[in-house]
Order: structure tokens, then sequence, then C-alpha cells
């Protein structure tokens, strides 16, 4: 199975790839992750990556496709989270799969309202002391003591950066849902329903590659 998962902020990407990783034995790779790593590791492209994050520029779509390389190329099946998210970084993807010799499965777009999106990952709020996440409605902080907090909304998460995010998926990364599409590589799944369900859809979705 190699599969790229697809979807706006709040949709539950990362979630829902670690929870296919586990049950298909599968690679998450997860393009943030991968980053972070290779900074850390002091590589040459480590380097480069920090030299980019430090004037505030983007990471050209052919290093982050470099860095994830080996990974694609490593595992018998993954789950890949966070890339591509626009038409030239996708172009870029098919060229590395095909120098791997790495066949895509399918492109699974996790799908749910712009409002039910806001809902969800405005309420989130994290723990300054723990750095535990919580939601005001879905999984409140606790009242016990365990996390003695302070709660706090991220500048991320509130509702206006949220719709601006929002705004850069309808522009930039849904339009991939129709490139996939048209090489018969594209299957939906609505991102509302329970955790569980998700998993259950996407796992039906790509039955034949698991």
């Amino acid at each position: 199975m190699k599969i790229i998962l697809l979807g706006p902020q709040g949709a539950g990407k990362g979630t829902q790839a670690q929870r296919i990783a586990r049950k298909a034995g599968a690679k998450h790779i997860s393009t943030g992750d991968i980053v972070r790593a290779e900074i850390g590791s002091g590589s040459e492209l480590g380097r480069k990556v920090q030299e980019y994050n430090d004037r505030g520029e983007l990471v050209p779509d052919e290093i982050i496709v470099e860095m994830a390389k080996p990974y694609l190329n490593d595992a018998d099946s993954w789950i890949l989270d966070g890339f591509p998210r626009n038409e030239a970084q996708a172009k870029a993807l098919d060229a590395a799969l095909e120098q791997l010799g790495v066949r895509l499965d399918a492109a699974v777009a996790l799908e749910a309202p712009d409002e039910a999106l806001v809902k969800r990952l405005s309420g989130r709020r994290q723990s300054e002391s723990t750095g535990n996440i919580y939601h005001i409605e879905y999984d409140p902080p606790p009242e016990d003591g365990d996390d003695p907090g302070p709660f706090v909304q991220r500048k991320d998460d509130a509702e206006g950066a949220i719709r601006r995010r929002l705004e850069i998926y309808h522009e930039q990364t849904e339009p991939l849902k129709d490139y996939y599409a048209r090489r018969g590589l594209l299957a939906t799944v609505d991102a509302e329903q329970s955790i569980p369900e998700v998993t259950d859809d996407i796992l039906a979705a790509v039955g034949d590659n698991v």
C-alpha cells in the first residue's frame, strides 16, 4: 500500500495516518517530521532547510522530495501525510516515484465543511505546562489537577487564522483531487464521521492494496 492523504487542516490526516499505519503495517511518512529530523541531524540537506527557515522562505519542493526519497524507497507500504500541497509538488513527487520505480496506489481525500473544521480547530486548547492538546467541547482540560495548565489557544487556532489556512487549501491543495481523479487514483472519505468510521472507510477505499 502506497497512498497519499489529502485534506484541509482539522480533517484528521495525522490521526488517520497513524491509525492506518498501525492497522496495515505501513510506514507513516510525515513531511513535517522528516524536515525536523533532517535539521536535527545536521546533514547538508538539513542545513539548507534551516537556512530557508531562518530567512523566512519556503523550502523548495525539490529539497522536500529529496529528503522524503529514502523513506519512500525503503518501506514496502507507506502513507504520505502533508505532501503534496499543490500541483508543482505533486509533479515533483511523481518524478521522484518514477525515478525510484515506485507506483502510487491511491490519493485519499478527507472531506468536511469549513464550518465544521473551524469549530473543531478553534476549540482546541494547549496546556502550557505539559503541551497536551484538549478541546473545550469534545475533550475538555481535566479539572482534577492532573494537568495544571494554563490552557491557551494557539495563535494558529484563532478563527481568522484557520479561515485563512482553509482559503489557501481551497486555492492550492484542493485542485489535487482533480489531478489524481484524472488518473483514477482518487478516493474521498467523509471526515465528519467518528475516527474509527473514517479509518474503516479509508481501509475500504484502498482495500485491494492493503
